[in-house]
C-alpha cells in the first residue's frame, strides 16, 4: 500500500496549535496519492495504409460525430440518420443514462452545503414516575424516602436544525469529483452511442444496397437464362438438340431463381434491422429498391495516428480512471478525524400559550469530532479495494486504446485489400462475359456442347456477383474506419489529449 500523503493550500507550521485550530486549518488539505493518467504506446502511423490511388484533394472533409454520412451524398442515407437520432431508443436510455449521472453529480455537490431541516413537534406524554425525595431535615443523609407519582408533560417545539461537515481532508471535494468525472464519462459514452448508431444504420444500409444491386443482377441473369431454356426447348421440338440441353438450361433458370429469392430474403431482414435503428415498427418500414452504384469517398493519405485522440470511448475510459482515483483519495481520508457542526434555533414551550413567543425561544451549537482508533482493518481494506479499482479502470483505459487501434489496422487493410479485390474482380468479370459470349456463338453454330455455354456463364454470373459484394465491402470498409477513428480523419486543431506516451512525465 502507497504511502498517505498530505498536500495543503496553505503551509502549517510545526506548532502546537490547538486541536480545534489545527481542525480548522486542515480543511485545505488533501490525501491520496496524486493523479497520474495511465500510458498508452501511441505508433508514429499506421502500417496498413496503402492508398497509392488517392490524393488530399479528392478526400473530404468530416463533420465529427454529427454529419460524417453526408460524405456519400446520400439524401435518403442522411433522412435514415436523422430519423435514428431522434427515434432510437438505445440512444434515449443512453441520454436519459447521462442526465441520472447529472442528477448523481448534483447529489455529491450538495455535501458543500449544510443540511438545514425544520422539524416541528408535539407531545403529550402521561406516565408514572418514581422517584426519591431529598433528605428530610434531622435525619440520616443516606436516608432518601422513594415516592410514586404521575406526571403530565406537553411539549411544543419548532426547530431549525442545521448539520455541516467540514471538508477537512476533501473527502467531499473526492466524492463530487468521482461524481463529475463520471458524469462526463457518461457524456462521451452517449457520444458513443451516437456513433456506434449512425454507422450501424449506414452498415445496414449500403448491406441493403448491395442486396439490391444483386438482386438486380439476377434479375437480368434469369430473363436471360428463361428465354436461353425457351430457346433449347424450341430447338428441341425441332430436333437440332438432345433433351440434355433443355434440361441443363432448366437446371440454371432454377439455381439463379434461389439465389435471387436468398438474397430477397437478405434484403427483408436487413429492412428490418434498419427500422428497428430508426425507431420504427418493422412491419410498417418499407424501403424502395436502391441498386448499389458508385464507389465510396477516397480516405486521405497519411492519416495521423494523433486523430484517434477525438474517439469518444477512450475519452470515457479516460474518466472512469479519474473518477476511481478520486475515490481512492476519499478512501484515504477515512483514516483521519472528521468534524461536523451542529446547530439549531426555534421555540420550544411546555404551554401552547406561550409558544412561538420570544420567551420560549431556544438555540443550540455544538461540534462533533470523530476519529477512527480501530475497525478490525475495515479502512485499509477499503483503500486496497479502491486501489485494485484503480488499476483495473487503468487497464481497461489501455486495453479501449489497444483495441483501438486495431479497429483502424483492421479497416485499413479491409480498405485496402478490397479495393484490389474489387478491381481484380471486375476485371476477371469482364473476361468471363467475353468468354461466355464467344462460347454462345460457338453453341449457336453447333460446335460446342451447351454444358460448356453453361459452365462459362455460371462463371460469369459467379463473378459478377462476388464483384457486387466487394463493391458494397469497401462502402462498409470506410463506414468502419470512420467509426473506429471516431467519426472523422481529419486531425483537429486542439485536442486535449487523453492518450500518453510512455516516455511522458505525467504518466505511469
Amino acid at each position: 500500500m502507497k504511502p498517505i500523503k498530505i498536500f495543503c493550500k496553505g503551509k502549517m507550521k510545526k506548532t502546537a496549535f490547538l486541536f480545534p485550530i489545527f481542525l480548522a486549518l486542515s480543511a485545505g488539505c488533501s490525501v491520496g496519492p496524486s493523479y497520474k493518467q495511465p500510458c498508452a504506446e501511441v505508433p508514429a502511423g499506421w502500417k496498413n495504409q496503402q492508398n497509392e490511388k488517392c490524393d488530399a484533394q479528392s478526400a473530404p472533409a468530416l463533420t465529427y460525430l454529427d454529419y460524417w454520412w453526408e460524405i456519400f451524398h446520400e439524401p435518403r442515407l442522411n433522412e435514415l440518420e436523422q430519423w435514428a437520432l431522434v427515434n432510437n431508443r438505445e440512444l434515449y436510455i443512453a441520454y436519459e443514462r447521462v442526465q441520472e449521472y447529472r442528477a448523481l453529480m448534483g447529489v455529491a455537490a450538495s455535501n458543500f452545503y449544510p443540511q438545514v431541516t425544520l422539524n416541528p413537534l408535539y407531545t403529550n406524554t402521561g406516565e408514572l414516575i418514581k422517584n426519591y425525595a431529598p433528605p428530610v431535615p434531622n435525619t440520616p443523609a443516606n436516608l432518601q424516602i422513594p415516592r410514586l407519582f404521575r406526571a403530565h408533560e406537553l411539549l411544543y417545539s419548532l426547530p431549525f436544525n442545521l448539520s455541516y461537515e467540514v471538508d477537512l481532508w476533501g473527502k467531499l471535494r473526492d466524492i463530487y469529483a468521482s461524481a463529475k468525472y463520471d458524469y462526463l464519462s457518461q457524456q462521451k459514452q452517449y457520444e458513443t452511442a451516437i456513433l456506434s448508431l449512425t454507422s450501424s444504420l449506414a452498415t445496414a444500409y449500403y448491406q441493403l444496397r448491395t442486396a439490391d444491386a444483386q438482386i438486380d443482377l439476377l434479375r437480368r441473369i434469369l430473363v436471360s437464362r428463361k428465354n436461353a431454356l425457351q430457346i433449347n426447348e424450341d430447338r428441341f421440338e425441332d430436333g437440332i438438340v438432345f433433351y440434355s440441353d433443355v434440361a441443363l438450361a432448366a437446371e440454371e433458370v432454377d439455381s439463379v431463381t434461389t439465389q435471387l429469392e436468398e438474397v430477397i430474403r437478405q434484403r427483408k431482414v436487413l429492412e428490418n434491422e434498419i427500422a428497428v435503428l430508426i425507431g420504427v415498427p418493422a412491419s410498417e418500414l418499407q424501403l424502395e429498391f436502391m441498386p448499389l452504384v458508385g464507389l465510396p469517398p477516397c480516405v486521405p493519405e497519411n492519416l495521423p495516428s494523433e486523430v484517434l485522440l477525438q474517439r469518444p470511448d477512450i475519452a470515457a475510459a479516460e474518466f472512469s480512471v479519474r473518477s476511481q482515483h478520486a475515490l481512492v483519495k476519499e478512501a484515504y481520508t477515512q483514516f483521519f478525524p472528521s468534524l461536523i457542526l451542529t446547530g439549531s434555533l426555534g421555540y420550544e414551550s411546555p404551554v401552547f400559550k406561550e409558544f412561538l413567543k420570544w420567551l420560549s425561544r431556544f438555540w443550540m451549537m455544538g461540534a462533533q469530532a470523530n476519529q477512527l482508533v480501530f475497525d478490525g482493518f475495515r479502512t485499509p481494506y477499503n483503500v486496497a479495494v479502491q486501489m485494485a479499482r484503480l488499476g483495473e479502470a487503468g487497464g481497461n483505459y489501455q486495453q479501449t486504446i489497444l483495441v483501438a487501434f486495431q479497429e483502424v489496422e483492421d479497416a485499413l487493410v479491409n480498405l485496402a485489400s478490397y479495393a484490389r479485390e474489387y478491381d481484380s474482380a471486375v476485371a476477371t468479370s469482364n473476361w468471363a462475359e467475353r468468354a461466355f459470349g464467344l462460347y454462345k456463338d460457338r453453341y449457336n453454330l453447333g460446335v460446342i456442347n451447351y454444358i460448356d455455354v453453361v459452365n462459362t456463364e455460371r462463371d460469369w454470373l459467379n463473378y459478377e456477383i462476388q464483384s457486387v459484394g466487394l463493391q458494397g465491402n469497401r462502402f462498409l470498409a470506410t463506414i468502419e474506419l470512420i467509426r473506429a477513428l471516431g467519426g472523422d480523419w481529419t486531425l483537429p486543431d486542439a485536442v486535449d489529449s487523453p492518450i500518453k506516451m510512455n516516455e511522458n512525465e505525467g504518466c505511469e
